[in-house]
């Protein structure tokens, strides 16, 4: 992959781009292909700690600059695993970690205007909702907006702990990440005419816990007030989606006083809340070095979206199965779903955390799932790990947990919300990707986060051939949704699937792990 970040092509060129948004001028640049570029645009005010984003009021104005610098990135701790041989600022971007990471990137084709009307495409970076940036290198979008006409947006929101601490004694209301993307759009609707794009043609999409994070926004349009409508009209969840209720904030307590415990404060102390919002009293490394160190605990290490009555009122399984949320979707002027993974997914989440016994997997797994799942879990994969001895080497321990994460994370959610989307009559598109970029696998697996170079026609990380087939896939891509939508549902069987095959060729086909992933179903509250 080339590893010429946005903020050095940009201060290659003396070429500035200015645009008009609701709060005053905003100064870019020209990419080296001639986009348009602006880069960290606040959408909300900075941020408090462990409270709610606030919009921009009515007066605010931008500050007289350039935007043409990655000088920032959300706080956040460095154990990502998955990223492993990523260059740390190919991952975040050039500049140093914030608590106030609520900006967007926008990039609009070369000669964008205010008259355009180009579609506008948003991108949700992944990591677990504990690493990322906007300014990653693979979510980069100058290739693809260029050569395609779209506007695209990256999202900066609040990660880790900073995003989704949680706890109802004392009360956090938690989901604070998910509030950020919810205001990014609510901004993008707003003002991204001015950058030459659609506000009524916008396409949110995110890769695995960015598909995670689209989920959730499309659960929280379903429950929009009457008369109030989605601010974008189409999500593309790649790799992710949500497959249980999260914990509540009562089962989160555990964790928060854990964590105020690892920062040496009494959880049950009346100015515990005042002191960890006080980045004086405890600073922002204190925080994200005992993440690292997991000095409360490896099942406590990683932080998710919570079941708090408000953001997410009500378990989020059982108003999709029951067809309502399809319906509400409808009527709130979302037109398509596409979701999709691809083959080996299991290996990325083999490496994302370190194991090396039966009881690591276990204490893992509690990362993402309420004891009692964990042990229903297990349960159903006994089968495979008596195969594996304590003592045994940790790549088989690894394996296990990667197969069991992948499918409870991935496969089978993408399959449970296609399901349950085509069962409502909604239009749904879902696809499979067995073909990536060789030079781009790990070990030579199609495993997750390897298709990114595709979606985002990353040309530089692309043989000419390859790039070929990555803008066949997104030419069929498109052309699919555009039908779907005239159409209002789909016709296609459960198991359809549009594939990007191994030999490079692209075609529906049939899902022949239908059988084998849908076992899992046996465990999840509320199926039969």
């Amino acid at each position: 992959m080339s590893r010429v970040h946005l903020q050095e092509e940009l201060l290659s060129s003396s070429t500035r781009v200015v645009v008009e948004t609701k709060y005053g001028s905003v100064r870019g640049g020209k990419a080296a292909n001639g986009a348009q570029v602006f880069l960290e645009i606040p959408y909300a005010l900075n941020p408090v700690r462990f409270q709610d984003p606030e919009p921009l009021p009515q007066t605010y104005r931008y500050e007289d600059k350039d935007y043409i610098y990655e000088s920032s990135y959300c706080a956040q701790p460095k154990n990502d695993g998955q990223a492993a041989g990523v260059p740390w600022e190919d991952k975040v971007g050039l500049g140093e970690p914030t608590e106030h990471p609520l900006v967007v990137n926008v990039v609009s084709p070369p000669h964008a205007t205010s008259t355009s009307n180009f579609p506008v495409k948003v991108y949700i970076h992944g990591g677990f909702l504990q690493f990322g940036s906007l300014h990653g290198l693979s979510g980069q979008a100058q290739y693809v907006s260029a050569e395609r006409s779209e506007v695209w947006l990256n999202i900066g929101y609040r990660l880790s702990a900073f995003g989704f601490l949680a706890c109802d004694e004392p009360r956090v209301d938690g989901n604070f990440g998910f509030k950020d993307q919810w205001l990014a759009l609510l901004w993008i609707k707003e003002n991204i005419k001015a950058f030459g794009g659609n506000p009524n043609n916008i396409q949110v999409s995110g890769l695995s816990a960015g598909a995670h994070s689209v989920h959730q926004l499309l659960h929280h349009v379903s429950r929009l007030p009457k008369g109030e409508s989605s601010p974008f009209q189409s999500a593309l969840l790649q790799s992710n989606a949500i497959i249980i209720a999260p914990k509540t904030l009562k089962e989160l307590r555990p964790q928060f006083q854990a964590f105020c415990r690892a920062l040496n404060l009494d959880p049950s102390s009346p100015e515990v809340l005042s002191k960890l919002r006080d980045p004086n009293f405890v600073s922002t490394t204190a925080i994200t070095h005992a993440i690292e160190t997991d000095a409360f605990g490896a099942q406590y290490g990683t932080f998710r979206g919570t079941l708090d009555g408000d953001w997410m009122p009500s378990d989020p399984m059982e108003w999709q199965r029951s067809g309502a949320f399809a319906a509400a979707l409808k009527s709130k002027g979302v037109k398509s779903i596409i979701v999709g993974d691809l083959t080996e997914e299991w290996y990325l989440y083999a490496i994302a955390h370190p194991v090396k016994s039966m009881s690591d997997v276990e204490m893992n797994l509690e990362r993402y799932y309420q004891v009692e799942m964990v042990e229903r879990v297990l349960k159903l994969y006994e089968d495979q790990a008596v195969l594996i001895p304590e003592g045994a080497p940790p790549e088989e321990f690894e394996r296990f947990m990667g197969r069991i994460l992948s499918e409870g994370q991935v496969h089978l959610p993408v399959r449970i919300l296609a399901r349950d989307m085509l069962k409502a009559g909604f239009p749904i598109l879902r696809y499979d990707i067995r073909w990536t970029p060789e030079q781009l696998r790990p070990l030579g697996y199609v495993t997750h986060a390897t298709d990114r170079a595709l979606w985002a026609l990353r040309l530089p990380s692309l043989e000419p051939a390859q790039a070929d087939v990555a803008r066949a896939w997104l030419d069929t891509i498109a052309r699919e949704v555009k039908e779907l939508e005239e159409a209002g549902s789909s016709t296609r069987d459960i198991r359809e699937i549009l594939t990007l095959k191994e030999d490079r060729t692209i075609a529906w086909t049939e899902d022949k792990t239908w059988d084998d992933v849908v076992r899992l179903l046996k465990v999840l509250p509320g199926e039969s």
